[in-house]
Formats: C-alpha cells, sequence, structure tokens
C-alpha cells in the first residue's frame, strides 16, 4: 500500500505494545476525530513503528529508536511533513517515555529551543536546547505531603509552557514556576505565583490539566468526578493582572485535548474537524473511547472507535494499547 502524508490532524493514536507496562513499543493506529475510523495508509504509522514516543502539546513527536545506537536515535518530529529535528540520546528507561511530560518553550526550528522532559513518577527532569550535544538531569525538591504517618516528594504535574516559562501544580494559593537555565549557567530556576483563592477554584474529586496556549493564555482544565466516571469539565484562565484563576464558558473557538499523564493541549479551528469551544478527554474512560465535553452547554458526549477491519494488532498486544493525542505542530495546520 502506498503511504500517504496527507491526513486529518488533530488525531488520536493508539500505541500498540508488549511486556509489562507497555515495555516495548510495536505499532501505531492512528483514527480521526470525526469519525473515529482508523486512518488507512498514514506514513506516521510506519515512521513510528517499533519506538516510543512522547506527544508534545505543541504538536511535535518525541520519539526515541529502540535502539539507542541508531542514528538519530532521539529527536522531534513533525506528524504532518515527517521534518526531524535530532536530539540527543535521552538516557532514560524507554518504557518511561510514553509516560513522561515533554514540552518546548518556543519553536523548535529554531536553534536553541529549549526542550523539557519531566519524568511521571521520580523527582527528576531533563533539560537540552536545539542544538545541544546532550541532556542535563536535574533531581529537583519542591516539598513534601503527607503526615507524621507518611511522607512521599511532591512531583511536577500538572505543567504546561506559557511565555517562555513552565507553569505547574496550580493550586487555589499558589502556582509554580519553572525557568530554565541559560546556556552554561547552571540548574532551572523555581518560583511561584501567588494567586488569589477563588470558589470557582474549589472542587472535590477531580483530575487538574494545564493548557498553555499560541497566544500565551494559560489555563487549568479541571475533571470532576461524580461516582462513576469523570463526566463534568470546568475551565479556568489565569488572570495574571489580578493573579487569581477565573472560570470561563468558551474557549474562544479552539479546542482542548487532554490525557493520561498530565497532557493538556490547545488547537485552533481546524476546517470543522474538531469541535469548537470543546474538551476532547481520555481520562477515565473505557477502552477506544473517548469523550467530548462542550463548555458552552455543559453537555458531553462519548465516542466509541471502530474497530480495524485489516491489519489487526498481533495477538498478543490486544489489551496493552496506550491512547494519546497527535496534534497539528501549527495552530491553524
Amino acid at each position: 500500500m502506498e503511504m500517504s502524508t496527507s491526513f486529518p490532524l488533530p488525531c488520536l493514536a493508539m500505541v500498540h505494545g508488549v511486556g509489562a507496562e507497555h515495555q516495548q513499543p510495536t505499532a501505531t493506529t492512528l483514527f480521526s476525530l470525526a469519525g473515529a475510523r482508523p486512518l488507512a495508509g498514514v506514513a506516521l504509522e510506519e515512521e513510528l513503528k517499533n519506538k516510543s514516543v512522547c506527544p508534545t502539546p505543541q504538536g511535535w513527536v518525541l520519539v526515541q529508536h529502540r535502539d539507542a545506537a541508531a542514528a538519530a536515535a532521539t529527536y522531534l518530529l513533525d506528524p504532518r511533513s515527517s521534518q526531524r529535528i535530532d536530539l540527543p540520546h535521552l538516557a532514560i528507561q524507554q518504557g518511561l517515555i510514553p509516560y513522561c511530560s515533554c514540552l518546548l518553550a518556543g519553536d523548535p526550528t529554531a536553534p536553541g529551543c529549549p526542550v523539557l522532559v519531566v519524568e511521571p513518577m521520580a523527582t527528576l527532569l531533563w533539560c537540552c536546547r536545539v542544538g545541544d550535544g546532550e541532556w542535563t538531569r536535574h533531581d529537583y525538591d519542591i516539598g513534601t505531603l503527607g503526615d507524621e504517618h507518611f511522607v512521599e516528594k511532591r512531583v511536577i504535574a500538572p505543567i504546561a509552557a506559557c511565555r517562555g516559562r513552565f507553569y505547574f501544580n496550580a493550586v487555589p494559593a499558589e502556582t509554580r514556576v519553572l525557568e530554565l537555565a541559560r546556556p552554561g549557567s547552571g540548574a532551572p530556576a523555581f518560583s511561584s505565583v501567588a494567586t488569589e483563592p477563588a470558589e470557582a477554584d474549589r472542587f472535590g474529586r477531580a483530575r487538574v490539566f494545564m493548557v498553555g496556549t499560541d497566544d500565551d493564555e494559560l489555563y487549568k482544565v479541571v475533571l470532576l468526578h461524580h461516582g462513576g466516571s469523570y463526566d463534568e469539565a470546568r475551565v479556568l484562565k489565569m488572570d495574571l493582572s489580578e493573579r487569581r484563576w477565573r472560570p470561563v464558558e468558551d474557549l474562544c473557538g479552539r479546542a482542548f485535548f487532554v490525557a493520561p499523564m498530565y497532557f493538556g493541549a490547545s488547537c485552533a479551528p481546524t476546517g470543522g474537524r474538531v469541535r469548537q469551544d470543546c474538551i476532547y478527554s481520555l481520562v477515565g474512560v473505557a477502552r477506544n473511547t473517548f469523550r467530548v465535553f462542550s463548555l458552552k452547554d455543559g453537555t458531553s458526549e462519548v465516542r466509541q472507535l471502530e474497530e480495524e477491519e485489516e491489519e489487526q494488532p498481533a495477538p498478543e498486544t490486544v489489551g496493552k494499547s496506550r491512547p494519546c493525542w497527535v496534534l497539528p505542530t501549527h495552530p491553524t495546520s
């Protein structure tokens, strides 16, 4: 079959793997959002075969070849054009890469663009700039949580890139800030922005995601759990002038995308491929489904992916698939 580089974005990727905790990626299947159908003959599926992937909110996909000695073992990939930007080999356990947070603080086609990778469960982050020869590993300390019986270190989650910085762990009273060091100037710098607690920023059982937009606005997506599932969504926007998270009733025509491991991204209108002012969620849903929340009318619907008619994953991969979002690298593409 002739492979195509023309396919609709955003789309959903189902990454199949074998081994405990998805240690060995084998294949990727792409699905359209409008019809939830498999996208046949897409070159990206072949490009990602047997590689670990971590999509960024900026659309580029962090890709690592299973063989560290391979040419271009670690790189950023534009899913539409297949453009690659080589990076130094990332020396972390390959099975962790899909569960990391990878963010860009700029345009990676420009030399010196900062790239940040945050490990999911450990207090470790990795930094490099496009054109660097190696990653810098940092063990951070942002405090602890617990009581006299059990104490554990706080980790960075959720996190979003905005205005050249990284904002994370937003709670009613403060939002933490991470700035990467300039080349040769040492460790990343941590600070915080004190925020005025608001009633809209108080909730019970929930999952929180942070989203930075292309016009440098910072949002917080809250998925509320009501007994059976995460079936209600709220969105708050950071008002930096008053240092307060304010609830919003629309996304200025955008769509937001959230996924497990605190992935949060924004996408501009894309010719009817996504619904405006909606949140597309892979959080707390049944296998082979995703949920779409309408922020304007407060409704939501669950969409079921169509089963593939051919080229099914090998039997040993069934039930070991991980969904993620793949976005355009440019807001209007």
